[in-house]
Order: structure tokens, then C-alpha cells, then sequence
């Protein structure tokens, strides 16, 4: 074969040799030209160098494949807010009644403290501060009828002593209180004279607060000296009221007093502070 032909001028010669094998010998089936053998390992040695080239280039960077949950998120829409809650996974739903129940427990707790604190407080205000009492009867008219509602105030004998004319309560015996008003102080003498007058160390006062002329003095008659703790009352209403003049009722110890009676507040048309 000629080394100067071209690869074309090959191929076209070695076609016409096909036609002419295949025109005599229709079986014929001929070899395979060498020309085709080095075309295809030219072609297989360029294929090799095209890979290696591939392969010393940097591989692209192939995207993160992406879960399916973010893949396929669900979008919940605007107007059902409700479904935006978070769902209550089985550990939640395994510590809900233990949270329930604390949460009762938490209240009862409360509960009784708040109870707790009221009683103490309740006791408290009425052995320091106030209590409620009715008045029951008529020795204290015209100031104060039968059924009113006062408050009867402690503070104001916490850190003092009772004075002239206060109206107070104190204890007669275990079940029963009285209510009248101061008349004589520790230390004074106290006398009612035969026109129903009182005197107070000798000396007569106006009596601003009695409805009616003393008409009987009862042990008063006669000088009484108090003693340092013990007060001399009467009741408003002089003629109807069993108070100091009274062998029985007596004078009245310190330790006795409840209170000052201070605020009317039934009934409504008679609310206001006590003269």
C-alpha cells in the first residue's frame, strides 16, 4: 500500500475491492480492513485521554439531596390559626395528668392559704382592731336604740386610756356586754345627789349626755372612790338603765373594757359616728 495515499483515496480502494469480492463471491465475507482496526484505537486512545481529563477536573458539586419532610412541608393556611398549635407529642401526653394534677394540687394549696390568711386576719382584727356588736334594749336613747349595728374599735385603748363620755362595751359576765358611758376616771370621786345631780370630786357637772333627772342614785348616793383602775358609767337613758349605781353591775375594772363603741352602720339613716 502506498503511504502517500490519503485516507480517503484508501477508503474508496478498498470499497471497490468489496464490489468486486461481493460481485464474484456473493458469500464472500471479507476481513476486516487494518485501516478501520487503527481508526478505532484512535478513537478508543482518545476516549481514554478524554476521561482522564474529566477525571483531573474538579467534579461538580452535586446538590444535597433534601429530606423529605422539608421537601414536602406542609403550608397551613392563615384563616385556621388553631391548627398552628403544636401537636402534642406521646411524651406530653404522658406527663399531662401528672401536670393536671399538680395543677389541682397547686390550687387546693392556694386555697387553704388564702383561707389560712383571712381566719388569721379576722382574729386578729377582732382582738386588736374592731369587732361587730347589736345593741340590745333601751338604756342608751335617745344616742342609740335597741338593734343598732356599731363598730366597736380596741385601738384607741391599746395605747390609751378611756376618757369622759366615751360609750363603751365591756364584759358583765361570760355571755353577757354591756354598753354604757364613762362618767367618773380612776382616782375620782363620784356622788349623785338627792336632786339627781352628779359630782365629780366634790364638784357638779353638766350632765350634757342623760335623758331625764336621776331619780334614784343607788350606792352612788354616798361618796364612791374609784380606784385606779376602775371606771364609773351610766346609761343614757338614767331612769331605765342598770349601770354603776347598781350594787351588782358596780364599778368597772380596766381589764372589763372591750372597746369604744365608734361607728353606727345600721340602719342606714342613722349611719355616722357615736357622740
Amino acid at each position: 500500500m502506498d503511504d502517500n495515499r490519503t485516507l480517503s483515496e484508501e477508503i474508496e480502494e478498498s470499497l471497490r475491492i468489496c464490489e468486486e469480492l461481493l460481485s464474484q463471491n456473493p458469500d464472500f465475507i471479507p476481513e476486516k480492513p487494518q485501516f478501520l482496526e487503527e481508526l478505532q484505537e484512535t478513537e478508543k486512545t482518545q476516549l481514554a485521554e478524554d476521561l482522564k481529563e474529566l477525571e483531573k477536573a474538579e467534579p461538580e458539586k452535586k446538590p444535597e439531596p433534601v429530606s423529605e419532610p422539608e421537601q414536602y412541608e406542609t403550608v397551613q393556611p392563615l384563616w385556621r390559626g388553631d391548627e398552628f398549635q403544636k401537636q402534642p407529642t406521646e411524651q406530653d401526653v404522658e406527663e399531662k395528668p401528672e401536670t393536671k394534677e399538680h395543677g389541682i394540687r397547686r390550687t387546693i394549696i392556694t386555697i387553704l392559704v388564702c383561707v389560712v390568711i383571712a381566719v388569721t386576719a379576722a382574729i386578729l382584727i377582732s382582738c386588736f382592731v374592731a369587732n361587730h356588736t347589736t345593741v340590745e334594749g333601751s338604756s342608751m336613747e335617745p344616742e342609740l336604740a335597741s338593734g343598732d349595728q356599731l363598730v366597736v374599735e380596741k385601738i384607741s385603748y391599746l395605747t390609751g386610756k378611756p376618757q369622759r363620755y366615751d360609750v363603751i362595751v365591756f364584759e358583765f359576765n361570760e355571755t353577757t356586754k354591756y354598753i354604757k358611758r364613762v362618767i367618773g376616771l380612776p382616782g375620782e370621786t363620784v356622788r349623785i345627789d338627792e336632786e339627781g345631780k352628779i359630782y365629780i370630786n366634790d364638784c357638779a357637772v353638766f350632765d350634757e349626755y342623760g335623758s331625764g333627772v336621776i331619780e334614784d342614785a343607788g350606792i352612788a348616793k354616798n361618796n364612791i372612790k374609784l380606784g385606779e383602775d376602775e371606771y364609773f358609767v351610766l346609761g343614757d337613758n338614767r331612769n331605765a338603765s342598770k349601770d354603776s349605781r347598781s350594787s351588782e353591775v358596780g364599778m368597772i375594772k380596766e381589764d372589763q373594757i372591750i372597746g369604744k363603741a365608734w361607728l353606727r352602720v345600721l340602719p342606714w339613716e342613722t349611719f355616722g359616728m357615736i357622740q
